[in-house]
């Protein structure tokens, strides 16, 4: 099985994912991190964001928010890949090798895993500058990343998966999926803390998967972890292992 899925990847990464979108995946938050979080800083206080007892400058928290923002951001082409091979009839051909549905969505999450890796480091090469000093890299921060990441891509690639199997056009999944990140992105803690923020809107940043995704992120790598953090990691496998099964489960019923 896991031979399968393997090759599976590699069909993905090779033939299906798109080159274009993988350079905009890597140009997009780095023109952010450099561009935004230089120009908001000057519009927050730098008092206001405090994390593990460090005070935070706004683009330094942006810079590791955009490593969450950027894995659900890739975790369009989970559905991308499955619209695509339903129109080619690649679905079909794929199905009727010795390949089965669960091998199939697993080798899609397991893509989209590859480019949230692997964004994340060369966000944080590239951010080095902002960052340096005060982040902090060892064992506990790195597990802590990677699981946030491989939990988010989970959970954002199963959402567009499920998605992908309902709708039957193209230009429908684009709008749906769009419009449903878009909210996730900006009801969550990636691009500023909800500290200030009115109550109500406070509680819908805690029931949006991308705030425990960026928050995971951040106290692993500003060294802050707490009962909370161990809290909020149960709380995102959780959900994304739900989310996974409900993805599974559209998948065997979808239509091919």
């Amino acid at each position: 099985m896991l031979s399968a899925v393997i090759m599976l990847t590699y069909r993905n990464i090779v033939a299906v994912v798109d080159k274009i979108f993988l350079i905009w995946q890597i140009l997009f938050p780095l023109v952010y991190i450099f561009v935004a979080g230089y120009a908001y800083s000057s519009l927050i206080n730098e008092d206001e964001i405090v994390i593990g007892g460090k005070t935070i400058h706004y683009n330094v928290f942006l810079a590791v928010g955009m490593i969450g923002f950027n894995v659900m951001n890739s975790s369009t082409v989970a559905g991308s890949i499955i619209w695509n091979d339903k129109r080619n009839g690649m679905l079909q051909q794929v199905l009727v090798m010795p390949y089965s549905k669960i091998q199939y969505i697993s080798s899609t999450l397991l893509t989209i895993i590859i480019m949230g890796l692997a964004s994340a480091a060369i966000i944080i090469i590239a951010g080095l500058p902002i960052i340096a000093g005060t982040i902090t890299i060892d064992l506990t921060s790195t597990l802590y990343l990677i699981y946030a990441l491989i939990m988010g891509s989970i959970f954002f690639g199963s959402i567009a998966i499920i998605i992908s199997t309902r709708i039957k056009s193209n230009e429908g999944f684009t709008v749906i999926i769009n419009s449903i990140f878009l909210f996730f992105a900006f009801a969550s803690s990636a691009f500023y803390p909800p500290n200030g923020l009115p109550e109500s809107m406070q509680y819908a940043f805690y029931l949006n998967p991308l705030t425990y995704i960026a928050d995971i992120t951040r106290e692993g790598l500003f060294s802050a972890i707490d009962t909370f953090t161990n809290i909020k990691v149960l709380v995102l496998g959780i959900i994304s292992g739900i989310t996974f099964l409900i993805a599974t489960l559209s998948m065997y019923k979808m239509r091919i």
